[in-house]
């Protein structure tokens, strides 16, 4: 009873209260000390960077437009050459292989002339016997002309003078006699002439079908020549563009051809068009000539062009003073162009006159050494601030 009187004491009761209270200030001044010895920052506003851009500078020059199309090798001239007589080929030229180069008016082919050349004996007699039947007749026709003078003066009564008294019908028949044996000559030689088949142009044999030995039928194929004096190449243009190539035989567009598959390189000159229209393209046909393919001649050392190769056409086009190239990709969907003005952003639409795979000719909507800003920009805005990139020259 007195020991639980004494742990109820006023002084323990006066700990018990004192000391959260002692706890809860020391708190409280730590609180306030650390408060006050602690760093303040300041908040700084933000600051707007005004983007950094790449610029070009343009200026007004000549440029022609170019025109890319892809085409074939195609003989400007291919003819087969048939035999215009019958008989057995005997000889045949060293050239007249296939790929061999024959000149014009060389002999490719010769037939045995056996047999023509007896039909031209045969057919000279008969021109010489008609002949002499003709001549025979003007004298027939001489004697009955007499004998009627002879015959007037011995009769009372007047003899009257016939055409065929006088035998001209048939002096006219001993004339076409004449007549029809001297073309019967003509043709037995001109067959006898037929039986060398000569090249009609410097050609290139593309095929042969008859050799020494062979007979060789009439109007049978002997071979297929191509002339190489020239070749062509067919391309496809689209029809936007056929405007600004020249068509002409002597003076159209220059064009620069080359190989796909070997890289050779040679010129030419478009010379006209196919005056038709693709079905499915819509595109228009344009033919290029390619003078001395084979470099046998004015070309003497240039590469050799092969038929049926496979090539791109680079057109020279019309030209265009004063205009100025920028890259295709630097030209926004709405035909304009981003301009770096004082530093700020200008926004302004041009007018192209002429596009190409990778670059575009505008001739309004530019000023010479206009700064044309190279860098995409997120949000641009007309008037924005920019930055150049260090080290670009204004």
């Amino acid at each position: 009873m007195n020991q639980t009187a004494s742990q109820s004491s006023p002084g323990v009761i006066l700990l018990k209260i004192l000391l959260p209270v002692c706890l809860i200030a020391l708190g409280v001044a730590g609180f306030w000390y650390y408060k006050s010895n602690t760093v303040k920052f300041k908040r700084k506003p933000a600051v707007k960077t005004a983007p950094v851009v790449d610029i070009m500078k343009v200026n007004p020059g000549r440029v022609t437009a170019r025109i890319r199309a892809m085409g074939t090798v195609q003989p400007d001239r291919e003819v087969v050459i048939k035999s215009q007589v019958a008989g057995t080929v005997i000889q045949v030229a060293p050239e007249f292989v296939r790929g061999g180069l024959i000149p014009k008016g060389q002999t490719m082919v010769r037939i045995d002339p056996a047999d023509y050349e007896l039909a031209v004996n045969k057919a000279q007699s008969a021109l010489d016997k008609a002949r002499a039947d003709f001549e025979i007749e003007k004298g027939q026709q001489q004697i009955a002309r007499e004998e009627l003078k002879l015959m007037a003066t011995m009769s009372p009564n007047r003899v009257r003078e016939t055409s065929l008294v006088l035998r001209k019908p048939q002096l006219d028949q001993a004339r076409a006699a004449v007549a029809s044996a001297r073309s019967d000559l003509e043709a037995a030689r001109l067959d006898l002439e037929r039986t060398r088949i000569t090249a009609p142009f410097h050609a290139l044999v593309l095929s042969k079908e008859v050799d020494a030995g062979a007979m060789a039928a009439a109007q049978g194929a002997l071979a297929t020549l191509v002339d190489v004096a020239c070749y062509q190449v067919e391309v496809q243009v689209p029809l936007d563009r056929l405007d600004r190539i020249r068509v002409h035989e002597a003076n159209g567009s220059l064009v620069r051809i080359r190989s796909l598959y070997a890289g050779r390189e040679r010129e030419g000159r478009v010379v006209r068009t196919t005056g038709t229209v693709t079905e499915q393209s819509r595109m228009a046909g344009v033919i290029i000539r390619v003078d001395d393919p084979l470099g046998l001649g004015p070309a003497k050392g240039r590469p050799a062009m092969l038929l049926d190769d496979h090539v791109e056409a680079v057109i020279e086009g019309q030209s265009f003073d004063n205009v100025f190239p920028v890259p295709r990709s630097l030209v926004r969907e709405d035909s304009s162009l981003w301009i770096y003005n004082d530093g700020r952003l200008e926004i302004r639409k041009v007018a192209p006159v002429w596009i190409e795979n990778d670059r575009v000719f505008i001739r309004s909507g530019l000023s010479p050494g206009d700064l044309v800003i190279c860098s995409d920009l997120s949000a641009p805005v007309p008037g924005m601030a920019l930055t150049l990139t260090p080290g670009e020259n204004r």
